[in-house]
């Protein structure tokens, strides 16, 4: 009897880590925007109901977290079918990790430049208007979404230039020297200030709205703010909202209560798409 128990118990440990967003993604509509010596890389398409090609809806582009190192791609499921049910067409394109391509963070970069400019580039097939596509991701991701809109693309040029900018504790300030031990050039790839989002601020950045926790112990809450206000100077619009007290990822938690942190942050990005005329708030 207690040699059955053990294929059980397996069996239930196994239910109890299931992660339900990761079958959403496997059984979702995608697409391989680009192929690469290790790892062909999807794209996962989230589409409102009503749609139809010829319609011009606006885009959200969700690049998920795990410091260029880890593949927690499931991440932003939860928001891209919130704005798939508010009209908008998702997507979450994978990308190259250092974990399990051992890739460096250039290549992360270059990944999410090539996913956005797959999305631009087949408007007409996703249904969507390529003036109006926004790029989000948090922490890594955060960096990513930001890199798009602050870094030269010269092999995708304007395809991978967002409209908008969503960013969850992004890495917006990439410096060797004050954190020789996280940006080097092994992990990196190349000089810290070529991929960072702060050292790299323009007035061709599109309108941001960024989350930070006060008390992120990983990406300092200073670095937004440096972000935040390097992006005024130069008389871009953007918006830094503080979640006061709050650690990193503190928006991943509690999805099902009303007045999570997750909540408030749907409820601040509707208003700020809704400024930008691509959503109505009822």
């Amino acid at each position: 009897m207690k040699y059955l128990c053990l294929p059980l118990l397996a069996l239930f440990a196994l239910m109890l880590n299931a992660n339900p967003n990761q079958k959403v993604l496997d059984d979702s509509e995608n697409y391989i925007f680009k192929e690469t010596s290790s790892i062909d890389l999807k794209l996962y398409l989230f589409k409102p109901d009503g749609w139809d090609a010829s319609q011009k809806r606006p885009a959200i582009v969700f690049y998920f977290g795990g410091g260029w190192n880890n593949r927690h791609i499931t991440q932003f499921v939860a928001y891209a079918q919130y704005y798939a049910s508010k009209g908008f067409v998702c997507f979450i394109p994978n990308y190259r990790v250092r974990a399990s391509e051992n890739s460096q963070a250039i290549d992360s970069v270059r990944d999410a430049q090539d996913a956005f400019a797959y999305v631009r580039k087949n408007s007409d097939q996703f249904g969507i208007d390529p003036n109006r596509i926004a790029a989000s991701g948090g922490s890594a991701g955060g960096h990513l979404a930001a890199s798009l809109g602050t870094l030269k693309d010269e092999k995708n040029k304007a395809y991978s230039k967002p409209n908008a900018l969503i960013l969850f504790n992004p890495v917006c300030v990439v410096d060797p020297f004050k954190k020789p031990e996280r940006f080097n050039f092994a992990r990196l790839g190349v000089k810290g200030y070529e991929i960072s989002p702060y050292h790299n601020v323009d007035k061709s950045v599109p309108p941001t709205i960024i989350y930070h926790g006060t008390k992120d112990r990983l990406v300092p809450y200073i670095t937004a703010e440096m972000f935040h206000g390097k992006m005024l100077e130069v008389g871009n619009n953007s918006t830094l909202i503080p979640f006061e007290g709050r650690d990193h990822g503190f928006f991943n938690h509690g999805k099902h209560l009303p007045k999570s942190d997750y909540a408030k942050t749907l409820k601040y990005t509707d208003v700020f798409l809704s400024r930008m005329g691509w959503l109505e708030i009822e």
